[in-house]
């Protein structure tokens, strides 16, 4: 720098005082570049999954790339990972963190691992909500208002309103739709039912993920329906719907401090105070970009330009990329205020080379060629949602009634009575008294882990799947074996079920049938069923023709040859493919969890996302010694099959 001082000095005492202009002109000075980008460092920033956040990182990465040359990366997580991640220096900012509300922000503050620097948005909201239609109507709808009189959190412990916000997984309690897990207001919300008398009234109901909780709020929305729900605004939701905050005791330091720690006792509830959001950075990273960080010192947007961005990307489907581009072709008389005028130049310079279009890299695919299926797909779901919410919602009843049924029929059986089920099944199947055993003790493990009533759960999920599954698997196999047409048209829609990603069923599948066990159960008897459709066909094609002629010259009927030698020669593959089926099936619980379902799947959800390594590990090991119990079982039927 001092050698930088030297040259600029001798061009002014020389007269260079055009060359000064035009250097300047092009953008150049002594921090044109980001010192920390300039020595190829990359910037990684914390990928969140919420709305104003992801938008707020893609701007953020937008003015770092093209204003300052950086290389950026975007690190996906939850909240309170992510917030390990910049104590760690593994990730440099977090564009959107809520100061002190986790103590894993604060124990790194604390030690000078972070720093929150300046505002991303100032006047945020937060606190439970119910739709405002529930309390004033909505007659363009023709909606009447269920709760007219309801104004705070303190009318929620009446019956009337328990019974209002009804679960339907759980009769007699209602339900509060809490943050995903691993948030850190999940952990604050869960702390209020405790500290208002709620937790034994209503379900505190965890979705895994943001986009399933906005599609649970959005689904209930379109049909009119009763909901109670924490949220926050900046947000689209708080900006696209009509909604009304239930009022809470004021906020008092000692007492948000006492809901804020996992220690605490969480026998007083209160509001949130003015949210503190912060742009939260690692100490290393703050020390070392002294030029990034005065950007972000000023980098704070109107919370009515947040609202109306976040709006209008969701009311497109645009990526947060995308939308960061255009807010920077729109509002330069914003943006320019954050940044000093070389780093503001080279901004509109890039911008000019096509903005929104930028998104195409070059050599891409052509933008005038691609057609896209997210909006009508969107679209068409919506209007079904809207249309046909309730026949859904119907439908949905009547298949929890079921899970319902046996989830009570699991947990009133006695655990012994079912630890010897189990043992009898595997004694049945393999005839072997180790296995059967070894069958006994892990069941007992698993209670003694303290698992007991979650591995109910999981079970009966499974069990349901399953059984659906081979009740459709079986015939449709049967039908693939003795038919050219219907298996040109089957196996390929089979391998569809099997590539394509679970999670594309679960969004439209939680907007019809709600958050919880049915969208699950639906996903899972997709994702287990091709197994036991194609080996339910493999083993009838792979029958001997020669029995099957000797058969026929015997005079059997077609039903006769299917029931009497088709089926039980192919009794081994059929078995393999149940095998395959249960074993698929179990697989699908930590999935099944993201949208709402319960059981070990949300534990090892909940422990990953908090960063609980113990009790991550614990429903991990529960999930294993399911497997292997039913694993067994099964098997020890399928060898009997094949050997009898």
């Amino acid at each position: 720098m001092d050698r930088i001082g030297l040259n600029l000095g001798t061009l002014c005492t020389r007269g260079a005082w055009p060359l000064m202009i035009l250097i300047f002109v092009l953008g150049w000075s002594p921090q044109a570049w980001a010192d920390y980008c300039g020595s190829g460092r990359p910037v990684a920033l914390a990928g969140v999954n919420w709305e104003s956040g992801e938008f707020i990182t893609a701007v953020t990465r937008e003015i770092l790339e093209r204003g300052f040359g950086c290389r950026t990366e975007s690190i996906p997580g939850n909240s309170i990972t992510l917030e390990q991640a910049v104590a760690n220096d593994d990730v440099q900012i977090l564009a959107e963190e809520w100061v002190s509300r986790s103590d894993v922000w604060k124990d790194a503050a604390a030690k000078g691992l972070v720093r929150g620097v300046g505002h991303p948005f100032t006047q945020a909201v937060e606190g439970w909500y119910v739709p405002l239609y529930m309390v004033k109507g909505d007659p363009a709808r023709h909606i009447r208002p269920t709760a007219p009189d309801l104004t705070s959190v303190a009318q929620l412990g009446d019956a009337k309103y328990v019974a209002l916000f009804g679960d339907p997984e759980q009769p007699g309690r209602g339900r509060f739709l809490n943050c995903p897990s691993g948030w850190t207001c999940e952990g604050v919300n869960t702390a209020k039912l405790h500290a208002y008398g709620l937790e034994n009234r209503y379900v505190d109901f965890r979705p895994g993920t943001g986009p399933a909780m906005d599609a649970a709020i959005t689904s209930a929305y379109a049909q009119g329906q009763p909901l109670l729900f924490y949220y926050w605004s900046p947000s689209a939701i708080a900006g696209k719907l009509a909604l009304f905050r239930l009022q809470e005791p004021p906020y008092t330091v000692a007492c948000y401090k006492d809901l804020t720690s996992t220690n605490g006792a969480h026998r007083q509830g209160c509001a949130a105070p003015t949210p503190n959001i912060a742009y939260g950075v690692s100490s290393k990273f703050a020390a070392a970009a002294p030029e990034i960080i005065a950007v972000l010192e000023k980098m704070t947007f109107p919370l009515a330009d947040l609202n109306a961005n976040l709006v209008a990307r969701a009311a497109v489907q645009r990526d947060a990329k995308a939308q960061a581009i255009l807010f920077l072709e729109q509002r330069p008389e914003l943006w320019k205020t954050w940044v000093n005028p070389a780093v503001a130049h080279r901004i509109e310079a890039s911008l000019e080379g096509g903005g929104a279009a930028e998104v195409q890299a070059a050599g891409g695919f052509p933008q005038g060629l691609v057609i896209s299926i997210r909006r009508p797909v969107n679209d068409a779901v919506a209007a079904l949602v809207t249309s046909q919410g309730a026949a859904f919602r119907a439908a949905s009843h009547a298949i929890l009634s079921v899970v319902v049924a046996l989830d009570t029929a699991l947990g009133l059986m006695p655990w012994w009575l079912l630890i010897g089920l189990f043992a009898a099944l595997a004694w049945l199947g393999t005839r072997r008294v180790v296995v059967t055993v070894a069958v006994g003790a892990l069941m007992l493990v698993v209670g003694m882990l303290g698992l007991w009533d979650l591995m109910i759960q999981t079970l009966s999920l499974m069990l349901i799947s399953s059984a659906v599954s081979l009740l459709i698997g079986l015939p449709v196999g049967i039908w693939v074996a003795k038919s050219a047409t219907p298996r040109a048209i089957i196996l390929p829609t089979l391998d569809v079920m099997q590539t394509m990603p679970s999670f594309v069923y679960l969004i439209p599948a939680l907007m019809l049938f709600g958050l919880g066990k049915v969208p699950a159960i639906l996903a899972t008897i997709i994702y287990c069923l091709p197994p036991m459709i194609r080996l339910t066909a493999l083993g009838i094609a792979q029958v001997d023709t020669e029995i099957k002629e000797a058969a026929t010259a015997f005079g059997v009927t077609p039903v006769q040859m299917l029931l009497a030698v088709e089926l039980p020669l192919a009794r081994p593959s059929i078995m393999a493919g149940v095998n395959q089926t249960i074993m698929l099936a179990l697989s699908m619980v930590v999935v099944a969890s993201m949208i709402g379902a319960r059981g070990l799947g949300e534990q090892v959800l909940n422990g990953i996302q908090t960063l609980d390594v113990g009790k991550g590990l614990e429903a991990g090991v529960g999930i294993v010694i399911l497997a292997i119990v039913l694993d067994r079982i099964t098997q020890g039927f399928g060898a009997r099959a094949k050997h009898g």
